[in-house]
């Protein structure tokens, strides 16, 4: 060694050493100190080992279970083999995402990138811009406006998060029954008549009215189609009207006459159980119930069928509206260093152009945010091999209208903060809830969500986001 030898003064920082500065160091510790001992601490940067990029990701646990095991095992892989980088995903149970994000901006600290399930407006003040993401990304692929109004903010002018995908939210019902019966569910009326005839044999019709989010957005169906919504396009509180009413009094009455007592208590994964296990005759909810099915019990499978959500009544205007089951977006926490917001967005931007290998990766629960990912969509959604397999080869088929009917968590309007909390807290399920249990009557549940909700835009229009 001796002269340009280096030693190292802390983690990752080196000084040079001059010769008497070696010969010193040399001297105290001894010959044999000088070739072994110090070798560790003096030796050129050369020899020094970089440390290894990595990147983290808290995932939910997909209801579609090979999906969490490409992306795990495929694609993050192939990916991070690629450009060198150890990528890790977390995961966590659907109902504990939000509780998980609270922790992490509480803590300002957690994964690089987070992915949410539902919108996440709420969360703005804490998330990094992402347009420098998304406005390339439409640009080159166009952008469905259900995410758009879930990612953006008209009122800050920001993209709080980027979205590349979310999941439609089609019935499922079991068409041997509804076929006894003589109706096709295509409306609430037909839902309420036909399900008071099929609870008698047994087949109650399952919508959760609880605290679940499946509760959250089959519940916002029924409001939406009987011309009704929490606000209005410009962020003005309007549900406590009329049409709510109406809409309170029909699902007080499907509770009562179709549905069994325990939807009270459901979770987001009561219905898909209670489809898959033949003890309901209808239920809205994403795919992973056929799916499902297809692998656990292709016998049962082709007595299910996929139908668009109900349209509400002609006198309200008939409008058909499903709110998306989940709405994916990724967000990076503002706290997050540069260098790991960097190397984040360089995997968003990677994913979205090979967006195509998830569709087909999810089984089609999950849908493109960014349309032009995925070029021949409703050609693969039309010919999908393992329902044709199993006799059912028009399963998939309403999929190919979910854009005509999915909406955003918001609408008309957007998915700004203060519908973020509605959502979180669970009012509108509650509304219905008072109702259906007599505990109010529809016009006071009615005005109690009101009261709700004018308060929560009021603390969020305080905050300049709405």
């Amino acid at each position: 060694m001796g002269e340009g030898a280096w030693i190292r003064i802390s983690d990752n920082r080196w000084r040079r050493l001059s010769r008497r500065e070696f010969l010193r160091l040399a001297a105290a510790a001894g010959a044999g100190a000088a070739a072994a001992g110090l070798m560790p601490l003096l030796r050129p940067p050369r020899m020094a080992v970089a440390q290894a990029r990595r990147l983290t990701f808290l995932h939910w646990s997909h209801f579609v279970p090979g999906f969490d095991k490409w992306f795990d095992g495929e694609y993050t892989k192939e990916w991070g083999k690629a450009h060198d980088v150890e990528v890790t995903v977390d995961h966590v149970p659907s109902a504990q995402v939000p509780a998980r994000a609270a922790a992490e901006v509480a803590a300002r600290q957690g994964h690089d990138l987070f992915q949410f399930i539902t919108p996440a407006p709420n969360f703005e003040p804490a998330l990094e811009d992402m347009g420098d993401l998304v406005e390339p990304m439409i640009k080159q692929h166009g952008i469905v406006d259900l995410a758009r109004k879930s990612t953006y903010n008209p009122k800050t002018k920001k993209w709080f998060a980027f979205s590349l995908s979310f999941t439609p939210d089609p019935a499922h019902y079991r068409k041997d029954a509804w076929d006894e019966v003589g109706f096709v569910p295509d409306s609430w009326d037909n839902l309420l008549r036909g399900g008071r005839m099929l609870k008698a044999r047994g087949l109650p019709i399952g919508i959760a009215i609880s605290g679940c989010i499946d509760s959250n957005m089959a519940l916002r169906d029924c409001l939406w189609s009987y011309g009704s919504s929490i606000q209005n396009q410009s962020a003005e509180v309007v549900i406590n009207n009329k049409n709510t009413v109406e809409a309170i009094k029909y699902i007080r009455a499907l509770f009562k006459e179709a549905m069994d007592p325990e939807v009270l208590a459901w979770d987001d994964s009561s219905n898909n159980r209670a489809m898959q296990g033949g003890k309901i005759s209808w239920t809205l909810n994403a795919i992973s119930i056929a799916r499902t099915l297809e692998k656990t019990d292709p016998e049962f499978y082709p007595k299910v069928q996929l139908w668009k959500p109900p349209r509400g009544p002609n006198n309200l205007g008939g409008k058909r509206l499903g709110s998306e089951h989940v709405f994916f977006s990724y967000g990076i926490w503002q706290f997050t260093s540069p260098e790991q917001k960097k190397l984040a967005k360089q995997f968003l931007v990677d994913y979205g152009n090979n967006w195509a290998r998830a569709f087909v990766g999810s089984e089609f629960y999950e849908f493109p945010s960014f349309p032009g990912t995925v070029s021949n969509l409703q050609d693969q959604v039309l010919h999908d091999t393992v329902a044709a397999r199993l006799g059912q080869p028009n399963m998939y088929r309403e999929l190919t209208t979910a854009l005509s009917w999915s909406t955003n968590v918001g609408f008309p309007g957007f998915a700004n903060a203060a519908e973020g909390e509605v959502f979180d807290t669970y009012i509108i399920p509650q509304m219905f809830a008072l109702a259906a249990t007599d505990k109010m009557t529809p016009e006071e549940a009615a005005k109690w969500a009101g009261e709700q909700v004018e308060s929560i835009f009021a603390k969020w229009r305080g905050r300049g986001l709405v």
